[in-house]
């Protein structure tokens, strides 16, 4: 009967230590798996590293330019004509950029300097719209205060090239003056694809909210 009991405790034992030793691999394997999860979320390839929000070193460069933009009322062209180039960095789906330019064609005309912060707000293929806030100065005899509010709709037509349409307003103010300009233009994107914002271009990145896949090779044009 004691010879029995003891196998019977062995057998109990061995069959407690599988269950933990089980266990344990089971948590292990979910924990590898959650952090390869996380890590896919975070950096998925080289076009992602959009995905370091805080990280301003490894945010890519991107630049958008304006060679055409027009005021709308009376006028000549070349006074209606305004024309800037802006550089900055993307994180996630936020541009922040200074831009450079001009607000007339004439020799004499006046030059401004802008800081610029543009959102994608929404994507629908490889469409997408924006919106832009900016402040800054131009280099009149006054020094006025520039303000903008832009709306733009952008079509990514490579992966690393834009070209949309722009519409919005300038406000300018000084001690003495003050207007308001409305315009119309188009301008060029050159920089990374907003892929976790939704996917500019929907034959190459993942699209909004879509899960990542683990274990298995991602296949562009999915």
């Amino acid at each position: 009967m004691g010879k029995h009991v003891r196998i019977l405790a062995v057998w109990v034992l061995l069959f407690i230590c599988s269950c933990v030793y089980g266990q344990s691999i089971k948590n292990d394997t979910t924990k590898r798996r959650l952090d390869r999860e996380q890590y896919y979320r975070i950096s998925r390839s080289s076009e992602d590293s959009a995905r370091s929000i805080f990280n301003f070193k490894a945010a890519p460069i991107y630049v958008r330019t304006t060679p055409f933009s027009i005021y709308t009322g009376a006028g000549k062209p070349r006074d209606r004509i305004a024309q800037s180039i802006e550089i900055g960095k993307s994180f996630n789906v936020i541009d922040l950029g200074i831009a450079f330019g001009r607000n007339s064609l004439r020799p004499d005309t006046t030059l401004f300097l802008e800081g610029r912060v543009t959102m994608d707000v929404a994507n629908y293929g490889i469409f997408a719209n924006e919106m832009t806030i900016g402040a800054g100065r131009v280099f009149d005899s006054q020094g006025s205060l520039m303000l903008e509010l832009t709306y733009s709709i952008i079509a990514q037509v490579a992966p690393r090239l834009g070209i949309g349409l722009t519409t919005g307003y300038y406000d300018f103010s000084n001690e003495i003056t003050d207007s308001s300009k409305t315009f119309y233009g188009i301008y060029l994107r050159f920089g990374i694809m907003r892929t976790d914002s939704g996917g500019l271009l929907g034959a190459i990145a993942r699209g909004r909210g879509r899960p990542v896949r683990v274990g298995r090779p991602h296949r562009h044009g999915r």
